[in-house]
């Protein structure tokens, strides 16, 4: 698998990995006009890119940082239509950086 990082509908970013065996699909957040609607996003890109929706785990991520330092990385659970924050700090660390931005030096989420 070959990470991708390439526009998407609306400016977008996005990145396409293998972690752990799992496949890894993260879009940088969008709040703006024609911000991106979940589930829809998720279900655009696997039907352009081939692949079930259960065939990945589903990012998003606002380059930002909580007080404790954790990046706010959320997942979409696609069978339960909602959200989760990653909990696992290594994996959001790799995330972000997966969308070129440095863990350590993003601003504060207050």
């Amino acid at each position: 698998m070959v990470d991708v990082l390439a526009p998407q509908p609306h400016q977008a970013r996005v990145a396409d990995f293998a972690h752990a065996g799992k496949r890894i699909v993260v879009f940088l957040a969008d709040d703006g006009p024609g911000a991106k609607a979940w589930p829809q996003v998720a279900e655009r890109y696997a039907a352009e890119h081939g692949l079930g929706l259960a065939d990945a785990r589903w990012y998003e991520v606002r380059p930002m940082r909580f007080t404790n330092g954790r990046p706010h990385v959320s997942e979409y659970l696609v069978n339960e239509r909602s959200w989760k924050f990653e909990t696992n700090l290594d994996l959001a660390r790799e995330i972000v950086q997966r969308l070129g931005f440095d863990p350590d030096n993003l601003p504060l989420d207050l």
